[in-house]
């Protein structure tokens, strides 16, 4: 009924008659594939080190944590080797059209010293290695759409980006996606939006906002919908960003039934629109949201009651869709709570007491920091940082675009990876960054334990 409104509404009336459709239909590209985070890092690291680590068991060495040190060891500038990235993470501008900001926005101002072309040769650089796949590249803000046409337009990033072979993904407050916009990334290859919807509740997303944007926000998410089905494509798919504070928490629930409500009546995981509206949990972060963060009971209850809940409501979504008891499947992943999300050790009655202080990751950071190498994040004034939350907190820089390449400034950090991870830096990693960091400990203590085997094998026989 919205997007039927929205249709006759004089902005999409005046959008239809002007054109841009038919442009849109003949001149779109189609969004690049990303490569798989975890197999980017495992593949460097064994095509590194794994001969050596064999020499070294058939020579009789059988110290396990010698060995799997060894193993997952980032050489020493890389060998003069460019690494393979699988994640590009680009804060274009620290500007935004929200004036006063969402409250428990703490990003500080930061002056733009990167113009569109210094953008795209880091685009440019990281891509010259893709071989059908490339990094997944997440522009974020601030609010990037107030770059315009150097972002969606025929000579903008989107498009420069797709071309290159890879998916693009913008980090967006909505208001700005007007028919015109979410005509334009379509035809810009534009793979992914993620969108920032706090609750459902009018009154209460437009506190944490900070202003009047709640039908604003929702009017961007729906004139993505409407050009997509006007185009016929199922790009750029939409999920939505929720950060998690006192004020929200109870509110999930309500939140998820008006992402189903909205969802398109799907749940075929092979959909292109299966996960489309799909929320991110992320708790509330800084110290200067202390007030903001829900304390260690609050947490409780909504891993304990709220989220059992929301997972109730998604079985009985799948179960009037007709898929049966045995083939419905969990929300999980991204999808998944923050607790559920990574291994976290000592449990939820431990992790409570860490998130009421906002140590979301004490309790899962991995033995090594692995994944960094295959990773690179931007603020605009040049500085590249080991990982997006580097990049936020504005820890440990690796240098400057503007001075050193992407490449040149990964093998410079190189060394200061046998520091990380370290609580100061790292006790509130993303967490897609601590799954990644999970997974691959774990294959690589897999392959080594493999490896191991076979040397007792060999010897047996």
């Amino acid at each position: 009924m919205e997007l039927e409104r929205l249709l006759h509404s004089p902005a999409w009336q005046e959008t239809l008659s002007s054109g841009i459709i038919e442009e849109v239909k003949s001149q779109r590209i189609e969004p690049g594939k990303t490569r798989n985070f975890i197999d980017t890092v495992v593949d460097q690291l064994l095509g590194f080190n794994e001969k050596r680590i064999k020499k070294l068991i058939e020579q009789g060495c059988d110290d396990k944590d010698y060995l799997f040190r060894e193993l997952s060891m980032w050489p020493d500038s890389l060998a003069g080797k460019d690494p393979i990235i699988s994640f590009l993470g680009l804060n274009v501008t620290t500007k935004c059209n929200f004036d006063p900001k969402c409250i428990y926005c703490n990003q500080p101002s930061i002056e733009s010293l990167v113009d569109l072309d210094g953008w795209k040769r880091i685009v440019e650089e990281v891509t010259a290695n893709n071989d059908g796949k490339g990094p997944y590249i997440y522009i974020t803000g601030g609010e990037p759409l107030i770059l315009a046409e150097d972002i969606w337009g025929d000579n903008g990033l989107i498009r420069f980006t797709t071309q290159r072979g890879t998916g693009v993904n913008v980090n967006t407050n909505a208001v700005m996606l007007t028919p015109v916009v979410a005509l334009r990334s379509i035809k810009a290859g534009l793979a992914r939006l993620h969108i920032s919807l706090d609750t459902s509740d009018e009154n209460v997303q437009n506190h944490l906002r900070g202003g009047e944007h709640f039908d604003q926000i929702l009017e961007g998410i729906y004139n993505v919908q409407l050009a997509r089905d006007i185009i016929g494509v199922s790009y750029p798919v939409i999920h939505l960003n929720c950060v998690l504070t006192n004020r929200n928490l109870d509110l999930f629930p309500q939140l998820f039934a008006f992402i189903l409500e909205k969802h398109k009546q799907t749940a075929d995981k092979d959909d292109p629109f299966y996960n489309d509206l799909f929320p991110h949990v992320i708790p509330v972060g800084g110290s200067t949201n202390d007030w903001l963060r829900p304390s260690e009971d609050e947490f409780r209850r909504f891993y304990q009651e709220v989220w059992p809940q929301v997972c109730q409501m998604w079985d009985s979504f799948q179960e009037k869709l007709g898929v049966s008891k045995e083939k419905r499947r969990a929300l999980i992943g991204y999808f998944s709570n923050p607790f559920l999300r990574v291994e976290q050790r000592g449990g939820l009655d431990a992790y409570l007491k860490a998130s009421a202080t906002g140590l979301y990751g004490k309790l899962a950071l991995s033995q090594y920091c692995y994944v960094a190498p295959t990773q690179a994040a931007f603020t605009p004034d040049g500085y590249q940082y080991r990982c997006g939350f580097h990049a936020i907190r504005r820890f440990l820089p690796v240098g400057n675009i503007r001075e050193r390449g992407v490449f040149d400034n990964i093998r410079e950090g190189i060394s200061g990876l046998d520091n990380l991870p370290q609580e100061e830096y790292c006790c509130a990693c993303a967490l897609a960054t601590l799954y990644i960091n999970q997974a691959v400990e774990k294959k690589l203590k897999e392959k080594l334990a493999s490896m191991l085997s076979d040397k007792e094998k060999e010897i047996a026989s």
